[in-house]
């Protein structure tokens, strides 16, 4: 699975009832199965994605729209074929026999049951994956890649006015790197997607500029990632149970999301059966009335999603072209008001982290993580005591956990404890950046200070660490000679690999940490490497460790050109 922005598997227990990492097909029940897994990590990370829903206030809760869509997706498939036991999921013996039937099923529930414009917008996904597939009995990689890619498209022509920074760049990005996966099993394709949304989720606040103001990524975009998680997990025989939650929000825009005066109206959804206007008819009209607007489905039953400020317009529409079913109206003020209330004390009771990173890409990353404040900083840019303390003192939180993230900025971290009045600050000894984001992902602002630095401190003991850069002058090393522009590799700061080529020496190096069957190893690619060069430098690794799970992530730190983290 990918090893960032998410949480990492406490043990490495194994789901029996999973297909194997190198199943080469996936069938109906198998399928399902993975499905109901990725569904049920969502709803443990629903309130994390809610808590992105700060500034606008879009539909009320993307994290529970986007779960209760999957939920009802789900229940259409036991509708069809009851599951043996009351509230679970199909197993077996209920599931139909073909996988593109079951997809249908899945698409039709889907529909029938979306809420919110991010509901509507996976349930598109799920419909143009369904259309990819109808005739299929088993599912390979291939045809998974071609799903999600269709699931884009659908999703993408169906919204008229496509924004990037959104779940829909997120898809886009995961089904290209689908396309591209090197491995061609189910596993090895939705581990591609699932590397790829998360990096992508983490590029959102660059993309669209409302998610930078307020310090958060696009909370569909992180829904999406979950779901495609959830199947690489299950799928690699790795309980999704097993990962612990962690909030994708930063503090500073509990702040900002107080001061938004202007009125948001009413989320306002419903179906419109037996409609006699085309898709595009519906969809002018509710353009005119509001925004925000998706018009899903087909002549027999049209979605109808949009804000506007007088939904009960809405409906009269929708029942001059056929007849309105599931209709409802959320008064997006009175949630924005709720939400204020609560995100302005969401802090006061409970823990929070800052982090020093240097690096787009690690910036947003310990962002998307849930890290309160970001202190720029690293190797050559040390940060002071006074920039880690105004950083802490800047949190409303009563204990801050500090994840220095470099050996030199370490002594620093830890004058910031006695000089912090009214706080308890805790220095997690992080030596560089990967260590940090293992730290990050055990933290849970809602755990008791003692459990989180335990599980903070385990986990920078099981993660092992190393970094790739060049030589800048000639030098002496551990007994060896350095030439200057070679490719040194380190680990603790010790040489482990001198080459004229950067990939021989990441494969040094990963050598050197000890990657054993079923590892997570993830190489962050740094500002001077491109992502051409860093895919085929992963695709080595990946030959040479076939039993692991190698995937890059773009750090866009300087001087290091790859930074290495085995789990």
């Amino acid at each position: 699975m990918p090893t960032s922005p998410q949480k990492k598997p406490t043990s490495r227990a194994a789901n029996p009832g999973a297909p194997t990492l190198r199943a080469a097909v996936l069938d109906a029940p198998a399928l399902l199965s993975a499905l109901a897994a990725a569904a049920a990590h969502l709803e443990r990370h629903v309130e994390a994605v809610n808590a992105l829903n700060v500034f606008p206030v879009p539909d009320g809760d993307t994290g529970t729209n986007m779960s209760l869509t999957m939920r009802a997706a789900l229940e259409e498939v036991a509708k069809q074929s009851p599951a043996p036991a009351s509230g679970a999921p199909p197993t077996a013996s209920g599931v139909p026999a073909h996988a593109g039937v079951l997809l249908e099923g899945l698409a039709r529930g889907a529909l029938m049951g979306a809420r919110g414009n991010s509901g509507v917008i996976l349930s598109q996904i799920l419909r143009g994956f369904a259309k990819s597939a109808p005739d299929m009995a088993t599912l390979n990689g291939d045809a998974i890649a071609a799903g999600l890619q269709a699931g884009y498209d659908q999703a993408y022509r169906m919204v008229p006015s496509p924004v990037e920074g959104t779940i829909l760049t997120v898809a886009r990005d995961a089904a290209a790197a689908a396309r591209a996966a090197v491995l061609g099993t189910p596993a090895a394709v939705f581990d591609a997607a699932a590397s790829a949304a998360i990096t992508s989720v983490a590029r959102t606040p660059d993309l669209l500029p409302i998610l930078k103001e307020n310090g958060v990524v696009d909370a569909g975009g992180q829904g999406f990632f979950l779901l495609l998680e959830g199947m690489a997990m299950h799928l690699a025989g790795r309980d999704p149970a097993l990962a612990a939650v962690t909030p994708a929000v930063v503090a500073r825009a509990y702040a900002a999301s107080s001061d938004h005066d202007a009125p948001y109206g009413y989320c306002t959804e419903f179906l419109i059966e037996r409609c006699t206007v085309p898709l595009d008819g519906v969809r002018v009209r509710m353009l005119a009335l509001g925004q925000s607007v998706v018009v899903v489905g087909d002549d027999s039953l049209v979605k109808v999603h949009l804000h506007t400020p007088d939904p009960e317009v809405a409906f009269a529409y929708g029942r001059s072209v056929g007849v309105v079913a599931r209709a409802k109206a959320d008064n997006m003020d009175a949630q924005h008001r709720s939400a204020a209330a609560h995100h302005a004390t969401l802090f006061a009771a409970g823990c929070a982290v800052v982090a020093v990173a240097s690096g787009a890409g690690m910036t947003n990353l310990f962002r998307s993580l849930g890290a309160a404040a970001i202190v720029p900083g690293g190797q050559t840019m040390n940060p002071s005591t006074g920039d880690l303390l105004q950083a802490v003192l800047d949190v409303p939180a009563p204990a801050i956990f500090l994840l220095p993230n470099n050996g030199n900025i370490i002594p620093a971290a830890r004058q910031v404890q006695a000089l912090a009045p009214g706080k308890q600050v805790v220095v997690i000894p992080s030596r560089d950046l990967p260590q940090g984001v293992a730290a990050l992902m055990a933290f849970n602002y809602e755990a008791p200070v003692e459990d989180n630095g335990r599980s903070m401190a385990r986990a920078l003991a099981q993660v092992k660490t190393g970094e790739v850069t060049r030589a800048v002058r000639p030098a002496l090393l551990d007994g060896r000679r350095v030439a200057q522009g070679q490719a040194i590799a380190l680990a603790g700061g010790a040489l482990v690999a001198a080459s004229a080529r950067l990939g021989t020496a990441v494969l040094a190096l990963l050598r050197h940490l000890g990657v054993d069957e079923g590892d997570a190893v993830t190489l962050y690619y740094g500002a001077d490497v491109t992502a051409a060069a860093a895919h085929r430098i992963a695709g080595r690794a990946a030959k040479e460790f076939p039993h692991a799970q190698v995937h890059i992530v773009a750090g866009g730190q300087p001087h290091y050109h790859y930074l290495a983290a085995v789990e």
